[in-house]
């Protein structure tokens, strides 16, 4: 539009000046110069249209770059949105995750601790009761010396001889068992076996130890006998002869009823009690054996001094009379210490009881 225009100018310029030609050398230079004018403004607008449409196609670069940008941006930012509500997911996963294995991790330790309670008090249980079995064990072990002398006893399984250990003759009828009586009857009667026998089971059933006891017994029975018909005449010393033959005979039998047929009958007799016995209670009865087996100790002991210095007849015990007997006895105060002795084993007898009837 702009370039028809002055055309239309050169044109009617033209027309105008037809009559003039004196004008028209001068009219076509200044329309050369026009148009060149015209050329050149042409080309200098050609020219600021095309940097025009240079900088359009630059800033429509630009814009679609910007575009790109923001858009990119957009996307980096919804990117970023989407990232971060991920790792908000993820982290809040991570958190419960985290709380999960927390409580799996609490449920794990108390179901130790639990089962570290199960087996402490099963490993307890299981101590306690080796405890006990081993307790049991023990108490047979200290039992069996003795369930075996019962047996015997029991069932007359011990051997006899006919003298009865030396304790009886038939032809002068003076010692031990000829001296003593159980009722109306002597010791060596055949009624009397099992009067014997307890004495011999208080000694263990051992020869020695009988014949030892035997010997003791039929001095003070010698001196203590005086023949039926000459009853009435007994002196002071066969009294006091008689009087101690009868005393250490009771306290045998004291002995026995107590320590044999009260304590150890007892732990015989009650075995089921014994099994359900606890532990503390096992452990109590166990050490009132052990006192048992020391005041049994004590009076073996004893006994074996005193056979020993009558053997050795010191203060002459064998060869003399009964004085000097009863004044060893005496001095030794042997009296008291078997009685104390026998009250021990009276005490540990009721203690042993109490223990298994509970």
């Amino acid at each position: 539009m702009k370039h028809k225009l002055p055309v239309m100018l050169i044109s009617m310029t033209i027309i105008t000046c037809k009559a003039d030609l004196g004008k028209t050398e001068k009219l076509e230079r200044a329309l050369k110069e026009q148009e060149i004018k015209i050329v050149k403004e042409t080309k200098k607008i050609k020219t600021k249209a095309i940097i025009a449409e240079a900088k359009l196609k630059t800033a429509k670069k630009a814009t679609e770059k910007a575009l790109k940008t923001v858009i990119l941006s957009a996307t980096s930012i919804k990117e970023a949105q989407e990232t971060s509500e991920k790792s908000n997911r993820e982290k809040e996963d991570a958190k419960n995750e985290k709380a999960q294995i927390e409580r799996e991790k609490l449920k794990i330790e108390n179901e130790a601790k639990q089962l570290e309670v199960q087996l402490k008090e099963k490993w307890n249980q299981q101590q306690t009761q080796f405890k006990i079995d081993e307790a049991k064990l023990e108490l047979k072990r200290k039992t069996k010396d003795i369930e075996r002398l019962l047996i015997i006893y029991d069932n007359d399984y011990g051997i006899e001889p006919s003298d009865q250990f030396g304790m009886h003759d038939s032809n002068s009828n003076n010692k031990a068992f000829d001296v003593l009586h159980q009722g109306l009857k002597p010791y060596h009667h055949a009624d009397n076996k099992k009067v014997r026998e307890k004495i011999y089971l208080v000694f263990e059933y051992k020869d020695i130890y009988i014949q030892s006891l035997g010997e003791i017994l039929n001095k003070i029975a010698k001196v203590s006998y005086l023949p039926p018909d000459q009853a009435k005449q007994k002196t002071l010393e066969q009294e006091q002869a008689n009087a101690l033959l009868n005393e250490i005979i009771e306290n045998i039998h004291e002995y026995f009823a107590h320590y044999f047929e009260g304590a150890f009958k007892i732990l015989s007799d009650k075995q089921n009690s014994i099994d359900a016995l606890n532990l503390s209670d096992l452990r109590t009865l166990l050490n009132k054996l052990n006192e048992l087996q020391k005041i049994k100790d004590t009076c073996k002991m004893y006994a074996e001094t005193i056979y020993n210095d009558f053997k050795n007849d010191k203060g002459k015990i064998r060869t003399g009379g009964i004085k000097e007997l009863g004044e060893y006895i005496t001095n030794h105060e042997y009296k008291k210490i078997f009685k104390d002795a026998i009250e021990q084993i009276k005490t540990l007898d009721t203690q042993i009881s109490n223990i298994t009837y509970k």
